[in-house]
């Protein structure tokens, strides 16, 4: 498990784990290093936007997905302006199932939202166990699917007082899924944590599958390279 005091860190000591544990298996014939059963513990006060050089994440991508996921629009006309990984997964619709704002925020179950689903709960008890967002869904099991949520659920739980909130994952590519992911699931963090009168905690992240694509190879080596044990990035 790897325990970080924010985001940077996080990514920067994950890239190490995978650079030097990582084990090379191949899903679909794509080459990727991996670890199994990957678990992380940040802060969740701090920005998650990762500000690591050698990522070069794009803000101005990163705005626009957050956007889009509030909006709750499956359709990918909007975010296929900002990146055409979309375009490959979409549906005869012109739809993708991964749109997390849809799946959190406006799909109705007995009557409200899987958000509103988690506030309600832990307003009538802090101490329960079923504030939990489910995104991977029955529904998206079909043989012709190009985009199978990677994300199983995201839970809400008081500990010690503060808010803490947990996800897991089914699968997880550091580069592209993990660094947009993140700021999504903190979002939604803060925005349970401020419903129900309370400060956030920790975040904590599990993936079954932890990895990088062998065409983020070199970005992996690089910072593993750059970073040495205690040098940080705030």
């Amino acid at each position: 498990m790897i325990e970080s005091i924010n985001i940077n860190n996080a990514f920067i000591k994950t890239c190490k784990l995978l650079y030097y544990e990582g084990k090379t298996v191949s899903p679909r014939g794509l080459k990727t290093k991996e670890i199994q059963n990957f678990m992380l513990t940040v802060p969740a006060k701090e920005d998650f936007t990762i500000t690591v050089p050698e990522r070069k994440l794009s803000l101005k991508y990163l705005k626009a997905e957050l956007e889009w996921y509030k909006s709750g629009d499956p359709n990918i006309e909007y975010i296929s302006k900002y990146s055409t990984f979309w375009s490959k997964l979409v549906d005869h619709n012109n739809t993708v199932n991964s749109n997390y704002g849809k799946l959190a925020l406006y799909d109705k179950y007995n009557g409200m939202s899987q958000l509103e689903w988690c506030i309600e709960q832990l307003s009538n008890d802090l101490n329960t166990r079923q504030a939990v967002i489910n995104y991977n869904q029955p529904q998206h099991k079909y043989s012709t699917n190009k985009d199978f949520v990677c994300t199983i659920a995201q839970q809400f739980i008081v500990n010690d007082g503060k808010l803490d909130s947990i996800v897991f994952m089914r699968s997880n590519d550091l580069i592209y899924g993990f660094s947009y992911d993140v700021p999504w699931f903190n979002y939604l963090h803060k925005l349970v944590a401020t419903a129900v009168n309370m400060k956030v905690g920790y975040y904590r992240h599990f993936a079954t599958s932890m990895h990088v694509y062998e065409n983020h190879f070199e970005m992996l080596e690089t910072v593993a390279s750059n970073y040495h044990a205690k040098k940080q990035i705030k």
